[in-house]
């Protein structure tokens, strides 16, 4: 998510633009289900008319659609990072914990709308399977690139991937000390291997970046 709407509303003549529209959909998805967002709403969130909307979107099944495709993104990312070099599975696994450390490259909130809209909706199911598919293949593949049996492979992939779910599912609310506490054993259980003080120190820099107030 890149701005918070509810920070302050606009005045004057000032106009939406397309991103404003998005990231107002995107505020909402932690009280709105997706399928279940109105224009009227998020226009008031937004302080603009109305009609403003259609500028930008043929209606709102569009702007649903913009939100899949960022969705669709988060997926990209796991891959790319699964499929990154690195000299160690403890390396490769700590590249890919990028991807939920970083809200730009996996939205929690965003996430969760997916799948909980897929419930209702065969087609956005059928979607969602497919990008699990694809981010635990990956995921195993990255496993496998390190000696791990197929099986073995899989198993890993599948703890990192849902346990990584599974935190934000749960609603789990923990200060960045207490992640950055628990990391270790974390790459312990999936790998085997104990990390490096200069990886730890490295990823520990990277994702205090990007949560100073943790």
């Amino acid at each position: 998510m890149t701005a918070d709407v509810s920070a302050g509303k606009r005045t004057g003549n000032v106009k939406a633009t397309r991103d404003d529209w998005i990231d107002a959909a995107r505020f909402k998805l932690d009280t709105v289900a997706i399928d279940e967002l109105k224009i009227l709403t998020l226009a008031e969130d937004l302080s603009v008319s109305r009609s403003s909307f259609y500028w930008y979107f043929s209606g709102m099944a569009e702007l649903q659609n913009e939100l899949l495709e960022a969705w669709g993104d988060s997926t990209k990312a796991i891959v790319e990072r699964a499929r990154r070099p690195a000299d160690t599975i403890t390396s490769a696994c700590l590249g890919v914990f990028e991807c939920w450390a970083d809200t730009r490259l996996s939205d929690p909130p965003l996430e969760f709308a997916i799948r909980d809209w897929g419930r209702r909706n065969t087609g956005i199911a059928e979607r969602v399977h497919g990008a699990d598919i694809a981010r635990l293949e990956a995921l195993a593949a990255m496993f496998e690139r390190y000696g791990f049996s197929e099986m073995d492979a899989m198993v890993r992939a599948r703890l990192l991937y849902h346990s990584q779910l599974g935190y934000y599912l749960v609603g789990t609310n923990e200060a960045t000390e207490m992640r950055l506490m628990f990391l270790p054993s974390y790459l312990v259980a999936l790998t085997g291997e104990e990390p490096t003080a200069e990886m730890l120190e490295a990823f520990s820099y990277y994702f205090r970046e990007l949560s100073p107030s943790g």
